[in-house]
């Protein structure tokens, strides 16, 4: 991000030429999996829009007359930013929103060429022209002449709508007398929200006698930032100046032996105040694997101390919470939520903030998890009258934003309920993908697995989760009553028990858990215990039912079948409700 003003027009990019140098006569393209249409400045992907900012949608207008080009750095920028002076960040920051756009393709698609620049990785073709779109097409009303010579039948026309218009708007403007009316730019939480939290990743300090480890130089800090920039509407620039956003993140290696150590902190700008700080020691120095995992981890853990600070200064005495603060404090009820009344809550600030910005996917997103856990129903919430309205928000929040993670995890679930969790699955993974450092979409994507019985890498995700959330209450109880029910498919009850005691211990209000106790308890006729844990769980969970145990968890895999009746068995010995 720069401080360029943001009344810079685009340098106007052709849509590329035909075979024999004309233009393309349809003005659109395909690549891969998406379709652009260079009239309408319109991305599709499976004929769906995928929205683009003013800058990413010229880079991609520039790339796509420009395929299987190495394109230098001072090229891109002499044509995005033309008679502008920004630096190398700002592109760094636009290729990062672009390739976030084309979701899983994007770094396929958008390849980085160390020190010569970037290149689009992809035949380019001309395609079908799109459908008209079902709205009115929008008049400039800073035009004053056209661009193209009208038709000779609609000139008139025109000239005569024209003349009405101006009418219109002398008389309106003597009716005021002569006060100018201005209409307001619409509030935008998720703007807003990325302005709140955006971040300067500055160069890490090399701060030993000996060199640390290259991968570790060369890398890490461009990691982190691609890392936190897969965050919706997240503002990440690269400089080596704190300046320009609210947060600057920092930090330094330092080699110890065949090892490397790593201190990360983020302070305040400009006040230079430490929100949040982290060290990391690892024995080999050289393993590729180490940018990575401390930029999911750092991603992770910088996220939670967002959290905390929003919720210190929403609870001073006469704060009042504006559209994006209710959008933030509703994520926060439900990351950690443990009753219905936190569940409302969260709903309640979803739909008031949805009210000033109907289009806001954050919002959208967090009403669809509320919406969603009312239906799971594992915080004691009963099933929704309208259990429809969670598959209509999340739809529209899908529709919006398909590659954002929290919107695909929504309309997983929706396959989910709908019995279908082999369409879930891919849902789910594509989620971890897009945002590798949530600990929540690995739990989603490891109940994805479990359920179409791919026990084993539900496992592998379930680690993950604990090591990205350690210190989240809620990650790790969801994550030991997971592992317990993983265990249980797997016929190893002994092991399935001590994990949800565990979970128990993590979480005492959690009441899945004891469910999973009292089941077992059942089986092995331990009568006493499976009555006092199932006394617990309906205390917890009153509306849980082997009815809604059932919609929760659809398969059409024998092996989770096999242990989801057998766990039916349990709960119904030790007195679960059938309905």
């Amino acid at each position: 991000m720069s401080d360029e003003p943001t009344t810079v027009r685009e340098r106007d990019v052709p849509a590329p030429a035909g075979p024999h140098g004309e233009a393309d006569i349809s003005s659109v393209v395909s690549f891969a999996d998406f379709e652009f249409d260079f009239e309408r400045d319109l991305l599709r992907r499976d004929g769906v829009a995928i929205p683009l900012s003013p800058k990413p949608g010229a880079l991609l207008r520039y790339l796509l007359a420009n395929p299987r080009r190495i394109l230098s750095r001072t090229e891109l920028m002499a044509s995005l930013w033309a008679g502008v002076v920004v630096t190398e960040d700002s592109l760094f920051q636009c290729v990062s929103e672009l390739r976030s756009r084309l979701g899983d393709q994007g770094p396929k698609l958008i390849t980085t060429h160390p020190r010569r620049g970037y290149m689009f990785e992809a035949d380019v073709r001309p395609g079908r022209p799109a459908a008209p779109d079902p709205v009115p097409e929008r008049i400039d009303p800073d035009a004053t002449t056209s661009t193209m010579p009208a038709a000779p039948d609609q000139a008139a026309p025109r000239s005569r709508w024209r003349a009405l218009a101006l009418a219109l708007a002398l008389g309106v403007s003597a009716i005021a007398a002569g006060a100018i009316y201005m209409r307001a730019e619409p509030y935008r939480i998720d703007a807003e929200l990325g302005r709140r939290y955006s971040i300067v990743v500055t160069p890490f300090q090399d701060i030993g006698s000996t060199p640390s480890p290259k991968v570790v130089r060369e890398g890490l800090a461009d990691e982190i930032a691609s890392q936190l920039s897969q965050r919706q509407g997240s503002i990440v620039i690269r400089s080596p100046s704190p300046a320009g956003a609210r947060y600057a993140m920092s930090g330094s290696a330092v080699a110890r032996g065949a090892g490397v150590a790593v201190d990360i902190q983020v302070k305040t700008v400009p006040d230079g105040e430490v929100v949040w700080a982290e060290h990391y020691d690892y024995p080999d120095g050289n393993d590729p694997g180490i940018n990575l995992d401390i930029a999911l981890r750092a991603t992770s853990g910088l996220g939670r101390r967002y959290f905390e600070r929003h919720r210190a200064k929403v609870s001073a005495s006469g704060y009042r919470l504006d559209p994006a603060d209710l959008a933030f404090s509703g994520w926060d009820d439900i990351e950690r939520r443990q009753t219905m009344q936190d569940v409302s809550r969260a709903r309640a600030r979803f739909e008031e903030a949805l009210r000033s910005d109907p289009e806001s996917v954050t919002a959208l997103t967090g009403l669809t998890a509320a919406l969603m856990s009312q239906r799971y129903g594992y915080a004691g919430e009963p099933m929704p009258k309208d259990v429809a309205e969670s598959e209509r928000v999340a739809a529209k929040a899908f529709n919006l934003a398909p590659n954002d993670a929290s919107s695909l995890i929504g309309w997983a679930n929706v396959q989910v309920f709908r019995g279908q969790p082999a369409l879930a699955l891919p849902l789910y993974e594509k989620a971890v993908q897009r945002a590798p450092s949530s600990a929540n979409a690995r739990l989603r994507y490891a109940n994805g697995l479990l359920i179409v019985g791919r026990s084993n890498e539900a496992q592998l995700q379930i680690d993950e989760a604990l090591r990205l959330g350690p210190r989240d209450a809620r990650v790790v109880v969801s994550a030991y009553a997971l592992a317990s029910s993983t265990a249980f498919i797997a016929g190893d009850d002994e092991k399935a028990y001590a994990l949800a005691q565990r979970a128990v211990a993590e979480g005492p209000t959690f009441g899945n858990s004891y469910g999973i106790l009292a089941s077992i308890d059942a089986l092995h006729g331990r009568t006493a215990e499976a009555a006092r844990n199932m006394a617990e769980h309906r205390r917890l969970m009153p509306y849980n039912s082997i009815e809604r145990y059932v919609s929760n968890n659809p398969s059409g895999s024998d092996l989770f079948l096999a242990g989801r009746n057998r766990m039916i068995e349990g709960l119904r010995a030790a007195g679960m409700p059938e309905r």
